[in-house]
């Protein structure tokens, strides 16, 4: 018998519902193996486990088939955080002209907070430098406690006013007194700071003035070098001792000298040259002397040098 006729001999045997309940699987198996068999193909015998024990209703209805797993259903993808925030800027809604000034100001308040830690706005507190404040202040002191504010202060300014001579020598005398101690009390507290911390205060301070609407004065300190002047300034305080400029206006002075500047031949300017040189030469020693580190390079403009740490 050619391999096709068994084939199709056994094939025919194959419809499930002329097997036995419980036997049909088994049967099968066996049919399959003659036929892999009759073929002689080469081809690789179905790789079937046997079944060693009775097999459910279901099962012995079925063909010896490997179950198929459901497909794993797809969860979805959390949002990333960057995608999250992206949305919710374009979801978010335009300031208001009134939210965005409260936001400006919100801005300057801690802008303004941070320079004030920094300006060094608790110096010493001054004594009283006239003869006429001590005087004031020793009447207040007597009177405390019995007139009303207002009535005190009228008596103790009459009192200022009527000194006799001896009395406003005294007063002058501890007023000239408390200038010194005023002086020495304030150069102490600064040279308690570092030359940095003061050039650092004048910082935070000029810009105090500029963000509000109060005046912040620097603060002197002798340690802190002072900027190398421009070749065109000692040209300027050359020319201001000339006699043709005295008693003129500074707007014209300065115009004058400006063009005279512009005018000036290169071999003359260059003497000039040389003396903002020698001054660029003092001003890094007294730089890497008082902060520490070399200067950096000076950006001259309009005759005024600027540089920074």
């Amino acid at each position: 018998m050619s391999w096709q006729s068994a084939a199709r001999g056994g094939l025919r045997t194959l419809h499930r519902g002329s097997l036995p309940r419980r036997t049909g699987v088994i049967d099968l198996q066996n049919q399959l193996s003659r036929v892999c068999l009759a073929a002689n193909s080469g081809l690789a015998r179905p790789q079937i486990q046997p079944i060693s024990s009775p097999q459910s209703p279901f099962q012995s209805n079925s063909f010896a088939t490997a179950s198929i797993a459901p497909k794993a259903s797809k969860t979805p993808k959390a949002k990333s955080s960057k995608n999250a925030h992206n949305e919710s800027k374009k979801n978010k809604k335009p300031m208001s002209e009134k939210q965005q000034e409260a936001q400006r100001l919100k801005k300057l308040r801690a802008q303004i907070t941070e320079l004030k830690a920094t300006a060094l706005l608790e110096p010493p507190k001054r004594l009283v430098v006239s003869a006429f404040g001590l005087a004031m202040a020793e009447k207040l002191r007597e009177i405390k406690g019995q007139y009303k504010i207002q009535e005190a202060f009228i008596l103790a300014i009459e009192h200022g006013k009527s000194l006799s001579g001896l009395e406003r020598e005294r007063f002058q005398s501890q007023a000239d007194a408390n200038k010194v101690a005023n002086t020495a009390a304030h150069d102490a507290w600064i040279r308690s700071h570092t030359p940095l911390q003061i050039k650092e205060a004048n910082s935070a301070r000029s810009n105090l003035s500029r963000l509000s609407n109060k005046s912040y004065p620097s603060l002197k300190d002798d340690r802190l070098p002072k900027s190398p002047k421009s070749a065109y300034m000692f040209y300027v305080i050359d020319r201001l001792g000339a006699e043709n400029y005295h008693g003129k206006p500074g707007t014209e002075t300065f115009k004058y000298i400006g063009e005279e500047w512009a005018q000036l031949p290169q071999s003359e300017k260059d003497r000039y040259e040389q003396l903002h040189v020698e001054d660029r030469q003092r001003y890094e020693r007294e730089h890497l002397k008082a902060y520490g580190v070399p200067a950096q390079a000076v950006r001259i403009t309009a005759g005024k040098s600027e540089d920074s740490i």
